[in-house]
């Protein structure tokens, strides 16, 4: 992977010309970059030309490799794919250039409030929203119905796990990079109604997670695991979805698109994500796009966000990537409504899915999680919610634990 970043591995073909060169950075997201890339270096004739540079699909690595090289004022990266779990401490930390004023509005307009929100931080645009993948329930065929489920109204957890052990099949859990078991965790308790920690800095910052939506979200936990109907968030999920036994999946809307279900993509059917107190609140991913403070060439960065950023790009995404764009209009496009099936139910789930918390502190609050309600076996609505309130607590507070 070093040798990647400091090679240029997955460069787009660059124009005719001496055009300036943008390193844009970009996560594992099915995102074929350097299509993207291509287009806009020929759009720009020659103003500018992007080349891409692939970062480590673990979220831990990917974060800390960013926060070395930013931290010690590389000037080498002048564009990048940022999740939007790391949005707010890269810009307390200073490490982003805040979005021009003259762009703030046409990179807000019609983008879902989830995304919009990520992108945000003390009140001001920092990153240009860009994707925002929300979490649906996958089945494959008549699963659903043969399960006594109605895809078509709320499905409760309870019925859910009911349905996939009177089938004898699999609910899998989707963790695409190291980060579904805080996103699931964090889904589940906004379901309940709670959230995880409100607030951005350490003097405002509460914690909600020993009330009665930690239990909730404990007690869904558990009756998860105790009734042997998958083994939680795993790197695996798709693959175990596709293969005999599987019926169920807990995945991003853009999962459909993964090699590891290709043998099953065309009986694939996706419906709302699973109710908590009768509320579905779907996990939501974003990426947005962010020029580094250190960047040598921000105007043209931002040039390029224009394009990456324009309807035709985000209706690429959609149509090939079957990634969900965050500007809303996007689903209204005729391409978009032939080629991603799964809109209505994406769409839903934008508008009210949870994206983590914006805090500077989420990295390490999210380690916090992945220690306390892991492995899902020792979770207890009893337990679990009061030690991971008290971990979280002391990461918010700064104290060693």
């Amino acid at each position: 992977m070093t040798a990647c970043l400091l090679a240029s591995c997955g460069t787009s073909e660059a124009p005719a010309g001496d055009a300036p060169t943008l390193s844009w950075h970009v996560g594992p997201d099915r995102v074929d970059a350097p299509a993207l890339a291509a287009t806009c270096n020929a759009e720009a004739e020659g103003a500018y030309r992007i080349e891409v540079e692939q970062l480590p699909d673990d979220v831990t690595a990917r974060h800390d490799l960013l926060v070395r090289r930013l931290r010690a004022g590389d000037d080498t990266i002048d564009l990048l794919s940022l999740d939007s779990s790391f949005t707010a401490e890269f810009a307390a930390a200073g490490f982003l250039e805040p979005v021009p004023d003259d762009l703030v509005g046409p990179l807000s307009e019609g983008v879902a409030r989830p995304a919009l929100d990520a992108a945000t931080y003390d009140d001001r645009l920092v990153v240009a929203p860009w994707l925002l993948d929300p979490q649906v329930l996958w089945f494959r065929g008549n699963v659903a119905e043969r399960a006594g489920l109605d895809p078509g109204k709320p499905i409760s957890w309870d019925d859910l796990v009911a349905g996939a052990q009177r089938l004898g099949v699999s609910i899998q859990v989707q963790d695409r990079d190291g980060s579904g078991l805080s996103e699931w965790v964090n889904a589940l308790v906004a379901g309940a109604g709670g959230r995880i920690v409100s607030g951005q800095g350490r003097d405002d910052t509460e914690v909600a997670l020993s009330g009665d939506a930690g239990r909730a979200a404990a007690s869904t936990i558990e009756l998860y695991h105790e009734a042997q109907v998958g083994p939680g968030p795993s790197k695996d999920a798709l693959s175990a979805f596709a293969a005999p036994g599987g019926g169920f999946l807990l995945a991003s809307a853009s999962a459909i698109a993964d090699p590891a279900v290709a043998s099953v993509s065309a009986d694939m059917v996706a419906a709302a994500y699973p109710t908590v107190a009768d509320t579905s609140v779907a996990p939501l991913a974003g990426v947005g796009l962010a020029v580094p403070r250190n960047a040598t060439q921000p105007s043209r960065s931002y040039d390029a966000i224009r394009c990456l950023t324009s309807p035709k790009q985000l209706t690429t995404l959609m149509t090939q990537a079957q990634h969900g764009a965050s500007r809303l209009a996007t689903y209204d496009d005729k391409a978009v409504a032939a080629a991603y099936p799964q809109g209505d139910v994406a769409r839903a789930a934008v508008k009210t899915g949870a994206i983590v918390p914006a805090t500077p502190a989420w990295t390490q609050i999210r380690r916090a999680i992945d220690e306390t309600w892991a492995p899902t076996a020792d979770v207890t609505q009893d337990a679990t919610p009061d030690a991971s309130q008290a971990a979280v607590e002391a990461v918010v507070e700064g104290r060693l634990r």
